[in-house]
């Protein structure tokens, strides 16, 4: 086995350090005015660059000659960083060093960052040449358009449209007829290159969902519930039958509950977001109608002991405990927690069995709109900073990681040397040798993943790895039961784009709303305010503090993204 040392905290500490203090000198105007000039030379020798692309097409790797190095902000897996002090020493970072003739140097965010750190690297003016994030997308004041428009991010649109050879082919064949609107911003500005794209095996599926115990359906003679009178009933037996948390429910602000807002969808209403109906209008979902049912709802699971005081501080994880150990009986959950559960369960209870439950609704023939469908195009993706002296590099680099090949590459590893990571069969596909699935040295699975594959430049999830992954015959019947009837129509898509000041204003209102709306939800679940008599009042609070003017902002990004061609 190749010999690894374990790196020390204060090496990583060291290395973060350096990174952020290397240089935190310049203001923004002179970043805008350099990156500006920059920008100009590097479009203009783009536009003369025909012999280059053609090299890109013929199939070359090289893309520098071992005088150009990158410098890359990514993800970097904890297992790997007891091993490696950076994702430079990584085998497959090392090969496509050796293919591409580019040099790397990383700077990585710590552990446990909760995006503090990459805004401090914003703060310090010295950004590195690529940065693979979805922070722009979502925190920076009109997102990416609006970092170029600040001379923070460097605008590749001519650049890919010259170069980027696989992404082009990615897009022409997503058989997406938006995939063009989805990759651009309003002003027309390709501002998700590099996104991550799925396989069949995860693209267009609903993730999360509602699960139950179903030896304890079987064991009381109850289907998997469908409407709102089913669930109910199914939560009183179990009550009945001495289970301790019948629905283990967890905290609303949640990110993959709130984006997939079960129970809240039978009354088409987010739990806590803007939405929009069947005309195409917007509303902010805590002052519709449909969410004092969805409150009248939990209210009654409150009253009767469906659901706990305790949820309103449990994290998913808490909630899957709590399912796994028979303390509860239903919970949130992903697909992958599916896999999980039914190792987990069966170690505490041999009878544990589970099933995944259609989203709840009124009646049985409705249609719930408020789920996350899984997309190809989504909020992470490879940016260029404005002060990069290598973007034409820059984007010949993310766009070779879309090369079939080397996406096999990053999925698999190099499998050279001692250590093979696959072995391929006849009809092309692959599979894990025991080095990996079970690791002589006592390494699990995900270490040696992280020590040998490279998760951080995966720009394409693996089929027949997504496929293996999630084989069980409980995986795909969370997907058969999570996607019935069931859409994300009512969402406002993730590929808006809202303008410096919208993304100013907005957030201030969701600030607004978030700390007035999130105490009081609670206590009307709880009884703690009468719903009856205290919903009006709790709507004009909501709208004295930006609700329709949040509306609106919405509405018009929305209106900007339908016009995009």
């Amino acid at each position: 086995m190749r010999k690894l040392k374990k790196a020390s905290a204060a090496l990583t500490a060291a290395i973060l350090t350096a990174a952020m203090l290397a240089g935190c000198g310049g203001t923004a105007s002179e970043t805008a005015q350099s990156s500006t000039t920059a920008q100009e030379q590097t479009s203009a020798q783009a536009a003369d660059a025909g012999t280059e692309a053609a090299d890109t097409e013929s199939g070359s790797t090289k893309i520098a000659d071992g005088d150009v190095t990158l410098t890359i902000f990514c993800d970097f897996q904890t297992a790997a960083r007891a091993y490696y002090s950076d994702l430079g020493e990584n085998p497959v970072v090392q090969k496509i060093s050796e293919d591409t003739g580019l040099k790397f140097e990383f700077i990585h965010a710590p552990v446990g960052d909760d995006g503090s750190y990459f805004q401090q690297l914003l703060a310090s003016g010295d950004l590195p040449d690529l940065m693979y994030t979805n922070l722009f997308q979502t925190t920076y004041p009109g997102g990416v358009e609006g970092a170029i428009t600040d001379g923070v991010l460097y605008n590749v649109t001519d650049l890919v449209e010259q170069y980027a050879v696989n992404f082009n082919t990615l897009c022409e064949e997503s058989g997406d007829p938006d995939v063009q609107k989805k990759i651009r911003g309003d002003e027309g500005n390709i501002v998700k290159f590099g996104t991550t794209w799925l396989p069949p095996t995860d693209n267009n599926k609903v993730f999360n969902g509602l699960i139950v115990r179903q030896d304890w359906l079987d064991k009381y003679n109850l289907e998997a519930p469908v409407t709102l009178d089913d669930y109910t009933n199914v939560l009183r037996t179990f009550k009945e039958n001495g289970v301790q948390i019948p629905l283990a429910l967890c905290e609303f602000n949640q990110a993959q509950f709130y984006a997939n807002n079960p129970i809240a969808s039978a009354f088409d209403v987010s739990i806590k977001d803007f939405d929009l109906d069947d005309e195409g209008n917007v509303h902010y979902s805590r002052t519709q109608d449909g969410y004092k049912e969805f409150l009248t709802v939990l209210n009654q699971w409150a009253k009767e002991g469906l659901i706990d005081t305790d949820f309103v501080s449990r994290t998913i994880d808490d909630s899957l405990k709590l399912f796994q150990n028979g303390t509860a009986g239903m919970c949130f959950a992903h697909t992958y927690n599916v896999k999980q559960s039914v190792t987990a369960g069966a170690a505490v209870d041999p009878e544990f069995k589970l099933t995944s439950c259609e989203m709840p609704r009124v009646n049985a023939d409705d249609t719930t709109h408020m789920s996350k469908i899984t997309s190809s195009i989504n909020s992470y993706s490879w940016q260029v900073s404005a002060t990069s002296k290598h973007p034409e590099e820059a984007v010949k680099f993310v766009d070779y990681l879309m090369n079939p090949d080397v996406m096999l590459l990053t999925a698999w590893g190099t499998n050279e040397g001692e250590e093979k990571t696959y072995t391929e069969n006849a009809d092309g596909t692959r599979e894990f040798t025991e080095f990996v699935s079970n690791n002589p040295d006592g390494l699990d699975y995900d270490t040696v993943r992280s020590l040998y594959m490279c998760a951080p430049f995966q720009i394409k999830y693996d089929e027949t790895m997504e496929a293996a992954q999630y084989a069980l015959e409980e995986c795909h019947q969370s997907w058969d039961a999570w996607g019935s009837q069931n859409d994300d129509k009512h969402t406002l898509f993730g590929y808006l784009t809202l303008t410096t000041e919208e993304s100013k204003e907005l957030t201030q209102i969701k600030t607004k709303l978030a700390n007035y709306s999130d105490e009081m939800v609670y206590r009307f679940i709880f009884g703690e305010e009468d719903l009856e008599t205290g919903w009006d009042g709790f709507v004009a609070q909501l709208k004295d503090l930006g609700s329709e003017r949040g509306e609106e902002i919405n509405a018009a990004a929305y209106a900007r993204y339908e016009a995009r061609e």
